[in-house]
């Protein structure tokens, strides 16, 4: 009964003495270990204890020690040396050939193998395994058919327990050690061009294909299974079946969360691995390079070529990101080609840029992975085994001169003709030969289209909402339902539906009712955005963007990048900060004026205004009753960045109006300001 001590039976005891008696063995061969002596004797009882109780990491290492201490005793079949016995005598022996070495290491594997049939989950089972493996390849015992079987074997774990993350993982490896067998293969037949050719027919998108379809058909709550459906090739990807196998096993089971994952995917990310340009300004002769990730960009790598293939002469930059730390620039939002003077843009008609830059999280499956941790010991010696430039991609952005808009300032270069951007049909709804052609579409489609997978369109969004509000209304209250219907109202720009979407969340995940009021302000600015569009002209720049009492806390890029082309933006009376993080979405936006910050939560003006120092068009700036400074301080070496057009700054009701109507009242100056003082106002001016 629950609560009652069990006593000691008789087994209990028995298995005591025994446990014991290992506690003997396993001192035993420490000791043994640490002399360096390995006997045949001491690994069969190893292996006898092991198959009972295989969690004793000392003895697999004995065995592994053990079978390291034998391999100089073999060699190649029919090689010949000479010892000396101890009457100095020659005699010619030979040596024990490879295969007997083979056969020992094949064995160990085969009883690995059995043991895990009782203890599939053991780590130091998969450990052994994958150790024997490499130790084989390492010493030619094994060939390319050999691991295709460990994938074979592999399978048949996932037949018993398809969840098994020991076996996906050893799964991983075992793809890398193919990879890497490959490629040796592939070496030597370079090298000895009579070496007899080894086909092997290896393809591992269409091996991963197969696995994640029967392991899903078997079961569909499987995450790592729909997660090997994430590297797949699009060749291999029928969308409809692909579509009604997720939404069939959505439809079973709603409230499986690995089956809206991959669903929200495919709709949303598949084919999107790579980076892609967000749009491209022109602006005295710099092109300006939008992102809408952090990239780290080869800038020593980059071209610019006309149409004629001519390599057109600039230098490639970038905008800095990181606030005082100039070390950890290394990435950047905004990349900046500036042409040299000698170019003469108004005679070119194309463009073509080709860029290259690193990403690290991209997994292809045809590459070698952990060669620097696991895998590493396998490439010893194999320098035709290191991929240069692994991690570096490269994107080519063709630019049309004969397409971009007439703006005054930081003109943008239309593309409509990219591929793969399924958006194109709302682009072509503008007109680019109107000379005040809609720029927030094109920014706005262009972002909408990097959020969709490569096979989604808006058809099939409308199509996919209208089964998601079927299954809504089986199960009201189903949260990952509601999700994904809100990314698709999103990208659809549906903002009533959105906003009711936004508050089931609240009544149904109530749990994280803070992260889905953050997520309605961003649509309420996503919003205030759309509508200043709506029915505005670009050329009556005197309208403001009202983003007034909204609680903004934070405003990091992109948002809010669909406003660059508007002057003038209000942002009082909200809970935005100075930012550290260098990441400050107004400081995207330079085309802008007019800035009221007023009444907001800034405490630190000399790093707001680090936050600031793109917009070199920036007139006004208001920013009254925010802290701005701390009392104590010293406005005789105060300093802040200059921006060039900046000539109106409103300090009013600030600890910094405080200090210059108090302890500096007779201070007239404040880095390059006028200071001018209008009773309770207090403003930094150019005028005077």
């Amino acid at each position: 009964m629950h609560g009652r001590r069990a006593n000691h039976s008789k087994d209990e005891n028995f298995k005591l003495e025994k446990v014991k008696e290992l506690i003997f063995v396993i001192n035993n061969l420490t000791k043994k270990k640490k002399n360096n002596t390995y006997e045949k004797e001491h690994i069969e009882i190893t292996c006898m204890i092991l198959k009972k109780c295989p969690y004793v990491q000392t003895l697999w290492n004995y065995r592994r020690e053990y079978f390291e201490s034998i391999k100089d005793e073999y060699v190649k079949e029919n090689e010949e040396i000479y010892v000396e016995d101890e009457g100095d005598d020659r005699k010619n022996c030979t040596k024990k050939n490879l295969d007997e070495l083979r056969k020992i290491i094949k064995n160990e594997n085969t009883m690995v193998e059995d043991v895990l049939k009782k203890f599939n989950k053991c780590n130091e089972l998969w450990f052994h395994k994958l150790w024997l493996i490499k130790y084989s390849l390492k010493n030619n015992l094994i060939n390319v058919f050999d691991l295709l079987n460990e994938l074979e074997f592999c399978k048949s774990c996932f037949l018993i327990d398809d969840r098994n993350y020991h076996c996906w993982n050893y799964r991983s490896y075992i793809i890398a050690c193919i990879n890497i067998s490959l490629r040796k293969l592939k070496h030597e037949e370079k090298e000895n061009v009579d070496l007899k050719k080894v086909n092997v027919d290896f393809n591992v998108y269409k091996i991963n294909y197969d696995l994640s379809k029967m392991l899903i058909e078997m079961n569909f709550s499987n995450f790592s299974a729909w997660f090997l459906k994430y590297s797949l090739k699009e060749s291999l990807v029928d969308t409809g079946e692909e579509l009604y196998l997720i939404k069939n096993a959505i439809f079973t089971d709603p409230f499986d969360q690995s089956l809206w994952e991959f669903y929200k995917w495919f709709l949303f990310q598949k084919g999107n691995y790579e980076e892609d340009v967000f749009f491209i300004l022109l602006d005295n002769n710099c092109f300006f390079f939008f992102f809408q990730n952090l990239v780290k960009v080869n800038i020593s790598k980059c071209k610019c070529y006309d149409s004629k293939s001519n390599e057109i002469n600039g230098q490639w930059d970038k905008q800095t990101i990181t606030i005082n730390n100039s070390s950890n620039n290394l990435e950047s939002f905004v990349y900046i080609f500036k042409i040299n003077k000698d170019v003469n843009l108004s005679e070119v008609t194309y463009l073509k840029f080709v860029i290259y830059y690193f990403k690290y999280n991209i997994y292809k499956p045809d590459k070698i992975y952990y060669e620097k941790n696991i895998l590493q010991d396998l490439l010893i010696g194999c320098d035709y085994l290191n991929e240069e430039n692994k991690f570096e991609y490269v994107i080519t952005y063709e630019v049309d001169f004969q397409k971009f808009s007439k703006n005054k300032n930081f003109k943008i270069l239309l593309d409509y003709n990219k591929k793969n951007r399924i958006c194109n049909e709302k682009l072509y709804q503008i007109d680019y030969r109107n000379q005040y052609c809609n720029l927030y579409k094109y920014i706005n489609y262009s972002g909408i289209s990097l959020s969709l997978g490569k096979s989604t369109d808006f058809n099939l969004l409308y199509s996919e909402l209208e089964q998601i509000n079927e299954l809504l209304n089986l199960e009201n209250k189903c949260k990952f339902a509601l999700l994904t219907k809100f990314e698709i109202l999103k990208r659809l720009e549906k903002f009533k539906e959105v906003f009711e979407v936004l508050e089931l969340l609240k009544e149904v995940d109530y749990t994280r009712i803070e992260y889905y009021k953050d997520m309605e302000v961003e649509l309420k600015i996503k919003k205030k955005i759309h509508d200043y569009y709506q029915d505005f002209e670009i050329e009556n720049n005197n309208k403001i963007l009202d983003l007034n009492n909204l609680g903004i806390n934070d405003l990091i890029y992109p948002l809010m990048i669909e406003a660059f082309f508007i002057y003038k933006i209000n942002l009082s009376n909200n809970l935005i900060s100075e930012s550290y993080t260098g990441k400050f979405a107004l400081n995207f936006l330079y085309n802008l004026r007019e800035l009221y910050l007023n009444n907001n939560q800034i405490k630190n003006f000399t790093i707001l205004m680090k936050n600031l120092y793109n917009l070199k068009l920036l007139e006004k700036l208001d920013v009254s009753n925010n802290i701005l400074v701390n009392l104590d301080e010293n406005l005789d070496k105060f300093a802040f960045i200059i921006l060039p057009l900046l000539k109106d700054i409103n300090i009013s009701y600030s600890n910094l109006s405080l200090l210059l109507k108090d302890k500096y009242k007779d201070k007239n100056k404040l880095n390059t300001y006028d200071v001018i003082r209008d009773n309770d106002n207090i403003i930094l001016s150019k005028f005077q």
